[in-house]
């Protein structure tokens, strides 16, 4: 059985080939429910990574159409949080071909 097309799975690669993205996501891993603020100063302490909050906000838009983040507002403050389900199914549903040796 070959890998079963999915027009989703694809966006949702193509939103993870992206670094700045990637660690946005291992932030929200470790901490969850960050604010802009917050994910932009925690890139640059860890990471070095100045991008300017615009530049973030469209990586973190990016990451919540692909359905790997969700966000909420609290009061006047919007958090940002990871969905773990989406990331695990994308990639079990991709690599389940590969696990099972299936080469066709």
């Amino acid at each position: 059985m070959g890998i079963p097309f999915d027009p989703q799975l694809s966006h949702m690669f193509r939103a993870l080939g992206d670094d700045t993205r990637l660690l946005i996501l291992d932030e929200l891993r470790r901490r969850n429910n960050q604010t802009l603020f917050e994910i932009c100063a925690r890139l640059f302490e860890e990471y070095s990574v100045t991008l300017s909050r615009q530049g973030i906000t469209r990586h973190l838009n990016a990451l919540e159409q692909a359905g790997f983040i969700v966000t909420a507002w609290r009061g006047r403050t919007k958090v940002h949080s990871l969905t773990a389900g989406p990331l695990t199914d994308a990639i079990n549903t991709w690599l389940e071909p590969f696990r099972e040796g299936d080469e066709t």
